[in-house]
């Protein structure tokens, strides 16, 4: 039996008089890639915000691997397993990559703010093994020639690959991606696919927020569609690509899909 390792369920935002979400039901399974689309203010990144714990639901519920999460501070969340990347890069640009990476890897650390200050024996053994996880996730994403250059430095590509390998130092259970193709060449979307396809395989599951409908269609395992807050459309790609309703709110015509 396939484990669903993200639950939304029923879920309904307001903001003042404006309903961003109805009643929406999305799920994320072990070891798939699941795209949420549609266009512009259909209330995708509000399910992300939802998820992540920065917004409140009206009514409804998010489990993450059958545990409700609806009120926990965000930094928890984390801890719960969902790893998230934002459309704008959130970057310590100050810090070189390999930092940026180990800072991530520190959440999940136990020692506390006294044995870090003191240089402890169990903080230097944390300290260790966050760098050994971000120099083993910087090689996973091939950034590891990058590791010692300041964020605010790299090209804009290695920047939205190190977002993705900071958020990959949380371990999630379930990775959040927040239209990770945005502003890249033809190439670099094809090598992002690559990517994110080598995430699936080495275990995560993925939930993917994007536009580029031939990147979408080409790595997703299922798509949900939103418009206007509401959920029309659920399947696999080629389901997607023919669902009429799907394609007179966002895809256009049907070759326009492929």
């Amino acid at each position: 039996m396939t484990k669903k390792l993200l639950e939304i369920q029923n879920l309904v935002v307001k903001f003042g008089g404006v309903t961003a979400l109805n009643e929406v039901n999305l799920h994320v399974n072990e070891g798939e890639i699941a795209a949420l689309i549609g266009p512009n203010g259909a209330g995708k990144t509000t399910v992300f915000n939802i998820v992540t714990g920065y917004y409140k639901p009206v009514s409804g519920d998010v489990l993450v691997d059958g545990n409700s999460i609806l009120g926990l501070r965000p930094y928890l969340i984390a801890r719960m397993g969902l790893g998230r990347t934002f459309q704008n890069i959130r970057l310590f640009g100050d810090m070189t990559a390999l930092e940026n990476v180990a800072t991530a890897a520190d959440a999940l650390n136990k020692s506390g703010l006294l044995s870090a200050l003191f240089g402890l024996g169990r903080s230097r053994r944390d300290e260790k093994r966050s760098m050994e996880t971000a120099q083993s996730l910087l090689e996973f994403i091939g950034l590891d020639h990058r590791a010692h250059q300041m964020a605010k430095n790299l090209p804009y590509g290695d920047q939205r690959r190190l977002e993705i390998a900071r958020a990959l130092a949380l371990n999630p259970k379930v990775l959040l991606l927040d239209e990770p193709a945005a502003g890249f060449n033809p190439q670099e979307k094809v090598e992002l696919g690559d990517l994110i396809l080598k995430i699936r395989d080495k275990g995560y599951a993925v939930l993917l927020i994007e536009h580029d409908m031939s990147l979408v269609m080409k790595i997703s395992d299922r798509i949900s569609v939103l418009d206007f807050g509401q959920k029309i459309a659920e399947g696999t790609p080629s389901e997607i690509q023919k669902n009429q309703r799907v394609i007179d709110a966002y895809l256009g015509v049907a070759e326009d899909a492929s």
